[in-house]
């Protein structure tokens, strides 16, 4: 049996001409996530993995959803909440919905609800060689603030990044 799905309370909804509304993922979701991770990551997350998270009460699963057309998920992130920091964890993108502002509202979503939370700071780990999305992240407020050797297996360190959500703005839309 599965954990009761907790809801999130979302501040306001980023959209794309209207095309997607973000929302808490459900256990229902998890087969379309898997379709997305497995395109997207070089060593994707199981479903099972992604159903722990449902269980952790740290962890938040935003997905975004077609408003037209059904329920179609087009793409997810999955961030803790822990003390005063917000950690992104994964983060995908169907393939036809990336370079539309999808990502960008995804991460969004999570760095406005740390800032609700009054979170101090946001991190991630990408991996040095993951050009495109360190330049996302950096795009999007991060800075590079380390580096994490071996952190994806020998040889392939992760570059540690961090945000200050504290000067972070609450309304304004990049």
């Amino acid at each position: 049996m599965h954990a009761p799905v907790r809801t999130l309370k979302m501040h306001r909804m980023c959209s794309f001409k209207g095309a997607w509304v973000v929302d808490r993922m459900t256990p229902d979701d998890i087969s379309s996530i898997l379709q997305i991770e497995q395109d997207s990551q070089p060593d994707p997350w199981t479903g099972g993995l992604f159903l722990e998270e449902l269980n952790r009460p740290q962890a938040h699963v935003l997905v975004a959803r077609t408003i037209q057309g059904g329920t179609n998920l087009l793409g997810y992130i999955c961030f803790w909440e822990v003390a005063d920091e917000i950690q992104i964890l994964n983060i995908s993108v169907h393939r036809s919905y990336r370079r539309k502002g999808l990502g960008r509202c995804l991460v969004r979503e999570a760095l406005l609800y740390g800032k609700r939370r009054r979170a101090k700071v946001a991190l991630l780990e990408v991996r040095r060689n993951n050009v495109a999305a360190r330049k996302f992240y950096a795009s999007a407020g991060f800075k590079a603030v380390g580096e994490r050797p071996d952190y994806y297996g020998p040889g392939e360190p992760a570059i540690l990044m961090e945000l200050d959500l504290v000067s972070f703005p609450q309304s304004k839309r990049k």
